[in-house]
């Protein structure tokens, strides 16, 4: 019984390597690039530079809410965020990619993000986790299917 046990994990434990590898560093490089090209669009605060890094049927987990689809994210949500954004700088960092499954068209995206920016006379400053589920479209560009962001608690200020 121990044996068969045994022969089980090991048959779990490599088809759990099949389907989410740390990737070589080739993959965290290339996928590195493309953040520092979505950085740029979110910078700009055009959305329809950045239309080209979502997924039509993105869903986005920010702030204990979620959006569902890039047109709702994009009109609701992301849109209306960006117009009230001035001197915007959006940055990430510590990007680690992995494969999942074995034909390259998938990934999973850990980073570390920062927020600069002015909205109504305050001064942002930002950062947070994320987690990024990518997958690439027919002409083999990437594409974000899943975001989840967490940003780190900002220290009480005392009352005025």
């Amino acid at each position: 019984m121990k044996v068969r046990l045994t022969a089980l994990a090991v048959v779990a434990m490599l088809n759990l390597g099949a389907v989410a590898q740390a990737a070589p560093p080739a993959l965290t490089d290339e996928v590195s690039a493309w953040l520092k090209a979505y950085d740029a669009a979110f910078d700009s605060r055009q959305v329809e530079k950045l239309t080209p890094f979502y997924h039509p049927e993105v869903t986005i987990f920010e702030g204990g809410s979620v959006d569902r689809g890039w047109a709702a994210y994009r009109d609701h949500h992301l849109g209306p965020e960006l117009k009230e954004m001035e001197g915007l700088v959006f940055t990430h960092s510590n990007v680690l990619a992995h494969a999942i499954g074995c034909d390259g068209r998938t990934a999973y995206v850990t980073a570390e993000y920062r927020l600069k920016a002015r909205i109504g006379g305050r001064d942002i400053d930002a950062e947070g986790l994320e987690t990024l589920i990518l997958v690439k479209d027919d002409a083999d560009a990437w594409k974000i299917r899943h975001s989840h962001t967490s940003s780190k608690r900002r220290p009480t200020l005392p009352p005025k």
